[in-house]
Formats: C-alpha cells, structure tokens, sequence
C-alpha cells in the first residue's frame, strides 16, 4: 500500500480516490478490445498470466492472511474496463460480475489448468479488475448483465483482451494448448510423467531416446482429442454426474480404439499398472491412460528405429 501511495503522490493524483493494480506480466504485452453500438464503446484492456498461479474458486488456500504463510506465486489477470456510458453504482458492480464470468470463460475455453488442484481454473488468486464508467455521458444505462447489450460488449472484450493478453505473455493459445501435457497437467499426466512409464515398463530403453520421442506423442492431436475426453469423464465423474462405471468402460472403449488404431495388443494393457485398489475410480481411469500412452511411446520408438 505504501508502494502504491508513493506512486500516486509522484504522479500527483490525490490518494483518497485513486487505485491501482500490480502484475509481473510484461506492459508491452497487453492487449486491448472494444465493442461499439449506439454511441456506447466499451474497451478492455488486459495483462494476463496463468501458467504458474491458475487456480479455482472454492479450492484450499494457497495463503495464510492470519499467520501470513506460505507465499502466492506470481501470476495474475488484470484487467481495465472502459464503459463510455453513465452507469449508477448497481449498475457498474453488475459490470464487474459480467467481466469476471467472461475471464473465466477465456479460461474455460483455453483448458487452463489450475495449479492447486485437479480442476480447471477460474482464475488467479492475484487477479484485479477497475471498471469506469463516463458519468458526464448523456446515455444512462440500467442493466450491464448478460441479458442486454452492454452485458454482450463487456463479455466480448473482456474476453477477446484477456485472450489476446495470454498470447503474447505466455504464449497461451489453442495450439499450444493442442497438448497432452496442457490438457492434462492438472491430474499428473505430463510429458515427464509419461517419460517415467515408459522407462519404468521397458528399463532397456536409454532415457534420451523416450525423450526424443515425447513430443510426437504430446503433439498428436488423435491422442489429445482421446486424453481430453478421458480428462472431462473424471471431471464429471468427481462432480458426481458420470457413474464410476459409466466412465471407466467409456474411457476403456478409447483408449481400447486408440492402441487398436496403432496395432498395439491390448492384452499387457493392465499389467504393472501403478495405482492401488483403493484409489478412486477416477484415478485408475488416469493410471490406466498413462501406461497406455507409455505404450503407445514405446511403440513409436520402435517403430522409428526400424
């Protein structure tokens, strides 16, 4: 707060009604949006990073406010919107709840994964949001919820800027999220982790040579469109929407096509797969499906020296 005062007093700006937000992404990467109808423009302009601090609402604490342990890391979303319209008090905190539903759904649509848990991020526990409002505008508006079309811009370029924002920080786009390691980084199947099966199932190969190979099997776009879909399964399995039953033989009857696909008997399948009896069923579900993408690495590799 001191650091924020001092700025504020070096800028001459009065500090009883000034606020500002701080970040570790880089200003020159970040992105600004607008929407215009009727004489109405809204902009966002966004920073964002997620990669090391995406977390969910609801999940425990990374932070000890009380006993002021165990430090965030760095990561955040912030955001400014302009709204050229006068907005009453109600109005401009509706505008806040809108444009934090659509950061949420930049997210959502980027499969960013949350660092503290096994779920996707809504967001960072750092994030900031400022909305301003025009009050010497002649055009008053009431509602700035999804239902209207202030709501509709504001969703629009929080989104679009916030999106935009993520690119050019951290590279965060859809084909970067074309990957097994994105996809499923949240549940501990990463590109190392599969490095791990495969030496763990076939201890002859040399270390170097699987990871060589890793990237065409992160990369595979068959086998992250069938990792993906075995992900959500246990996400709706832990929601209690999928049966334990529902979604094992679902996420078998893939990962059965995708080793049949590349002509791998299935009947090792099971063997030495690492995970105890008394593990959820989503779990099993995920060991299984990376000792058959260990498989399916081991299969490339030999393939490739042949």
């Amino acid at each position: 707060i001191e650091h924020y005062a001092a700025l504020a007093e070096e800028l001459g700006l009065p500090l009883d009604k000034t606020t500002g937000m701080g970040t570790a992404a880089l200003i020159e990467n970040t992105a600004t949006s607008s929407r215009q109808y009727h004489g109405v423009t809204v902009m966002a302009v966004a920073t964002a990073g997620i990669d090391v601090n995406g977390g969910r609402a609801g999940e425990p604490a990374a932070y000890n406010e009380f006993t002021q342990t165990d430090l965030i890391k760095p990561g955040t979303i912030n955001v400014f919107l302009f709204i050229d319209a006068s907005l009453d008090a109600g109005t401009l905190t509706r505008a806040l709840v809108t444009a934090t539903e659509a950061k949420s759904a930049a997210l959502q649509e980027l499969m960013a994964n949350s660092m503290y848990s096994e779920d996707l991020a809504t967001g960072s526990g750092t994030d900031s949001l400022i909305a301003i409002c025009n009050k010497e505008s002649e055009i008053v508006l009431q509602n700035s919820g999804k239902h209207v079309l202030l709501g509709e811009m504001i969703g629009q370029s929080v989104k679009e800027a916030i999106t935009e924002a993520l690119s050019r920080q951290t590279k965060m786009t859809p084909t970067r999220q074309a990957s097994i390691e994105w996809q499923t980084k949240r549940y501990g199947i990463t590109r190392e982790a599969i490095v791990s099966e495969c030496l763990r199932l076939y201890p002859h190969l040399k270390k170097e040579v699987v990871e060589a190979g890793i990237g065409g099997i992160d990369r595979d776009n068959r086998l992250v469109a069938a990792v993906a879909a075995i992900a959500h399964l246990c996400d709706q399995n832990r929601w209690q929407i999928i049966s334990d039953k529902s979604m094992t033989c679902t996420a078998e009857n893939i990962l059965h096509t995708i080793l049949s696909e590349r002509g791998i008997s299935e009947e090792a399948n099971r063997k030495d797969i690492v995970c105890g009896q008394d593990a959820p069923a989503y779990r099993q579900v995920l060991s299984l499906c990376l000792h058959t993408l260990a498989r399916i690495l081991h299969n490339r590799i030999i393939h490739s020296s042949l």
